[in-house]
């Protein structure tokens, strides 16, 4: 029978590699020549009338009938292993999983071909999880047949599965040698490599792939994809700047690049990445908002409102570019204009904790105290579990005299029950417990601000002023050298505090 046919009969499942990077969803697949394809050595052995009608059956998907006629076959000759074979097949297609790996096994002796054997037992193993069991069947099946393609794959995505990736790494370097144009597979064994800590081996894979020139963009996409979810961000950077110098017009690889940098922080490159990928697609409402958020962590805040006022018309559905346009306003001390667009999302969600949030930011820069108290307790109300809504609420209040004191120590160890990793909680608590002389609590305060925030001027300088205070000169010193050597803060546009990596969402 050719490979055809058995695979009209019995198609088995679906794998990933077999159509281009589904490689990446994991799929099984029915391995070929070695999964539920009986070779001719097999058939030769086979009563040819019971092998036909049974053929019959399968092609009609009449696997139940054909069950019974090799099971019936069988009683009368049950050494024959290329009937036991057969009956495997079919009780793996009626979903039989047991008694199919019991036809398997009871054939594995009685037939010479037995690599198709161990590679139909290891699938079913698979389906049973079973995984060692599985791993030994393949393993001996490939040990037999070390080129069965669909088998490679099968025995590798089971190692991937297990985490085993220095041991996947062997049947994905067959699968390349074989298939070298199989991009699927190759961008597994680049995974493999990394997760299996092959990281100079990986980082080679990658551009060995990518100077072929076999990979398409949708590819090269999904490559990129599948090494940010695995955290190789520098990795998937280099594939994402190789895509945009390959595909100049491609807004999605301009525009992950510009996403990408923008997680690491990189905003003027991310800036640029997104401003194309804009360009490019002017309707793509994810880059756009990409680009706000990293013109404004720029700082670039001219250019930000005036792409912004044109975002916010286009895209009328959509909140967050009024948010973004409120943020840029306030950072220009457009204040009225800010306060404007705030309230009338206020009229819009009346119950976002962000937008209240915005506005007590908006009235306090403008010097309106109590508007700004009564937006934040709103913005507590709505959002209780928010910490920067409370140390910002504190903060503020321990400014305006000791009658605020204590509720302000209240509010902003709120904040840091919410956030024990929030520097800026600390150094504001500190400050307040330095005023009612508790140096001690507030030296541990600062001790761990500056472990949570290493590169924070103020949270040193603040921790030298508490040492010196409890007569440490020798630590005051040491923190105000490192506190010397780090670049003068700037003035607070309040983005990190209202922008949305803190206040949440609508």
């Amino acid at each position: 029978m050719q490979e055809t046919g058995a695979r009209d009969i019995l198609p088995g499942l679906q794998f990933a590699g077999e159509e281009e990077m589904r490689l990446f969803n994991r799929k099984l697949v029915s391995a070929a020549v070695g999964l539920f394809l009986f070779a001719p050595i097999v058939l030769a052995q086979s009563p040819v009338a019971v092998v036909s009608q049974a053929e019959r059956d399968m092609r009609a998907g009449q696997y139940s009938r054909a069950e019974a006629e090799l099971f019936s076959a069988l009683r009368k000759d049950p050494q024959n292993g290329s009937l036991w074979f057969l009956l495997g097949v079919t009780r793996a297609q009626l979903k039989e999983t047991d008694p199919a790996i019991e036809a398997f096994e009871k054939a594995l002796p009685l037939t010479a071909e037995k690599a198709p054997v161990y590679f139909n037992l290891g699938l079913l193993y698979m389906e049973n999880t079973e995984p060692a069991k599985a791993e030994e069947a393949y393993g001996r099946g490939l040990a037999l047949d070390p080129s069965n393609i669909p088998a490679n794959q099968n025995y590798a995505y089971l190692l991937m599965q297990q985490g085993a990736f220095v041991e996947a790494v062997i049947p994905l370097e067959r699968l390349k040698e074989m298939r070298p144009d199989d991009v699927s597979a190759r961008a597994t064994l680049i995974e493999a490599d990394l997760r299996a800590g092959f990281k100079s081996k990986g980082e080679n894979e990658i551009d060995e792939l990518l100077s072929s020139h076999v990979v398409t963009l949708p590819q090269g996409l999904a490559l990129a994809k599948l090494l940010l979810a695995d955290q190789e961000t520098d990795s998937a950077r280099r594939v994402l700047e190789s895509l945009t110098s390959s595909w100049p017009t491609s807004a999605e690889a301009h525009g992950e690049l510009g996403l990408l940098l923008t997680e690491k922080e990189q905003f003027k490159e991310a800036a640029k990445e997104l401003e194309q990928a804009v360009q490019l697609d002017p309707g793509s409402e994810k880059y756009s908002l990409g680009l706000g958020k990293a013109l404004l962590s720029s700082e670039q805040y001219p250019v930000a409102l005036q792409f912004l006022l044109g975002a916010e018309k286009r895209f009328v559905n959509q909140p967050n570019f009024p948010y973004q346009l409120a943020i840029t306003d306030i950072c220009l001390q457009r204040f009225s204009e800010a306060i404007s667009v705030l309230e009338n999302l206020e009229r819009e969600r009346p119950d976002s904790g962000k937008v209240q949030f915005l506005l007590g930011g908006a009235y306090e820069l403008t010097g309106e105290l109590q508007k700004a108290e009564e937006h934040y307790r709103s913005a507590i109300r709505l959002a209780p579990q928010q910490p920067t809504y409370y140390r910002v609420l504190g903060s503020m209040l321990q400014k305006q005299g000791p009658e605020h004191l204590a509720e302000s120590i209240q509010l902003l160890r709120k904040a840091l029950a919410l956030d024990p990793t929030d520097a800026e909680s600390e150094i504001v608590l500190s400050r307040c417990l330095e005023k009612q002389g508790e140096l001690d609590e507030a030296a541990s305060l600062l001790e761990q601000a500056v472990v949570n925030e290493p590169a924070s001027r103020r949270a040193h300088s603040a921790l030298a002023e508490i040492y010196r205070r409890q007569q440490k000169l020798a630590q005051a010193e040491q923190q105000q050298s490192i506190a010397a050597k780090l670049e003068d803060e700037k003035i607070t546009k309040e983005w990190d505090i209202w922008g949305p990596k803190s206040a949440g969402g609508p």
